[in-house]
């Protein structure tokens, strides 16, 4: 693989690129899933067209010195992306043009180039922020800022609010041979859960509250739809602090949704059989023989070990970048506020079973969630000075505890019908958990507003 980076880059990317020699180039592995294979390729250190000039062709001199000069300076390091076997060529292309304009307005990674299967990205030297760290009041206002504006766009793909639905559908329809493959092949404890979800009727659940969102005209804007920690990134720490450091950690990549989403940010290594894969659609191939025990490290950022920010540094010039674009659709704005929200209660870092914290009383306070908003608002309308009515903060508010529902529902799904991955993670604890707040946050939204919504069909 290392020969097949080599390639990509010299063809793609200009200046040293074009020089260097394959064994010469820093190459890892970050991730690799269904959805994506992820590489860090960089320049060796020191490596530059002055010192390379001498070991290659005349004709290749020239090549150089012609392209060189019509660009800034070709990026040292940078995330190689190759598409897994979950890409259609329908979200592919979505995919694609989504991440190409969000990086014109530089609103995620830039783009350095598009191969056949796959696409060149910029690597960002940061680390994602920690679940304690969405709550820090200067933080959790850039992250309002950075959700306004991507909502504020209007890119050409399907307006239409069928992500969600289309996702819980889908899920639907396997959840009855999930029950059916694992009630005599799974722990005691983990019998207790299935009986405790197969309670609820899941499919009424979905269409009462399809039933909820389409009575009502909540705002459709093209959403993050997945804006966690784990996809925001932070810089602004000096490179020399020492704390900066590499380490194993969760991936971001999987292939269990149909754009490639996954929840528990942990080793998501697909072993794929000894074989070639055809990486270029033909025109290259290489065999990728992934080992579930290698070390990972965290896709599209270096991580700081265990490290979180003091209190003193969330006014710092820090600068946070959004990640993970490839899940974005048009969706019910109120699902992207209030799943935020909820992911302040929600940390995936617990070493032990079932590998996660949930800890609703972590969820926003009253103020937090007011403050969140005004910012955002103000984001929307481009002044500082915007202050919002009554009227809006309370519609927001409906629109938050209506998809704070959704948001519990749609995961608990999810996780139910990733029981049978092999990353260590406690799926049937999660699923039971994101179901039970669902159920909590359904009575709350009926006591709150059954006045202006259908009733329960219970």
């Amino acid at each position: 693989m290392r020969e097949v980076a080599a390639r990509i880059c010299r063809d793609y990317l200009h200046g040293a690129w074009k020089t260097v020699n394959a064994e010469d180039i820093k190459f890892r592995r970050i991730s690799g899933g269904l959805s994506n294979f992820l590489y860090y390729v960089s320049l060796p250190d020191g490596f530059d067209n002055n010192n390379s000039a001498s070991t290659i062709s005349q004709q290749s001199i020239k090549r150089l010195r012609r392209d060189s000069s019509q660009q800034e300076g070709e990026p040292k390091e940078v995330l190689l992306r190759i598409y897994g076997q979950s890409h259609g060529d329908s979200a592919m292309l979505t995919e694609l043009v989504v991440f190409t304009l969000l990086s014109e307005r530089n609103l995620g990674p830039k783009l350095h180039g598009i191969f056949p299967g796959g696409r060149i990205e910029q690597y960002i030297p940061a680390r994602p922020l920690k679940t304690g760290e969405l709550a820090k009041p200067g933080i959790s206002m850039k992250i309002a800022a950075k959700m306004a504006k991507i909502h504020s766009l209007n890119l050409p793909i399907s307006k239409e609010p069928e992500w969600m639905w289309k996702s819980m559908g889908r899920w639907l329809k396997n959840i009855k041979t999930v029950f059916e493959t694992t009630k005599h092949d799974c722990s005691p404890h983990n019998r207790d859960i299935i009986q405790e979800i197969r309670k609820t009727d899941l499919s009424k659940e979905v269409e009462w509250l399809k039933s909820v969102i389409e009575s009502s005209n909540y705002p459709v804007l093209f959403c993050h739809n997945d804006l966690q920690e784990g996809n925001i990134l932070v810089k602004g720490l000096p490179e020399s602090d020492e704390r900066l450091m590499p380490r194993d950690t969760l991936s971001s990549e999987h292939g269990a949704m149909a754009n490639g989403h996954t929840r528990p940010r942990r080793n998501d290594i697909e072993a794929y059989d000894n074989g070639s894969k055809d990486i270029l659609n033909g025109n290259i191939s290489e065999n990728l023989i992934i080992n579930g025990a290698s070390e990972v490290v965290s896709a599209d950022a270096s991580m700081i070990n265990g490290i979180q920010l003091d209190d003193d540094e969330e006014d710092c010039d820090l600068e946070l970048i959004i990640i993970d674009y490839e899940y974005c659709a048009y969706n019910y704005r109120g699902f992207d506020i209030a799943n935020h929200f909820v992911e302040w209660t929600i940390d995936y870092t617990s070493k032990e079973f079932p590998y996660f914290y949930h800890s609703v009383n972590k969820y926003p306070t009253i103020k937090q969630r007011e403050d969140f908003i005004v910012q955002y608002l103000r984001t929307i309308k481009d002044s500082d000075t915007y202050v919002p009515s009554q009227e809006e903060l309370d519609e927001i508010n409906e629109e938050i505890s209506c998809f704070t529902m959704a948001s519990h529902l749609f995961w608990a799904l999810w996780a139910i019908v990733n029981v049978h991955q092999v990353i260590e993670f406690g799926y049937w604890d999660y699923a039971l958990s994101r179901l039970r707040e669902y159920l909590v946050k359904k009575k709350e939204f009926i006591s709150l507003y059954r006045a202006h919504k259908p009733l329960d069909p219970k």
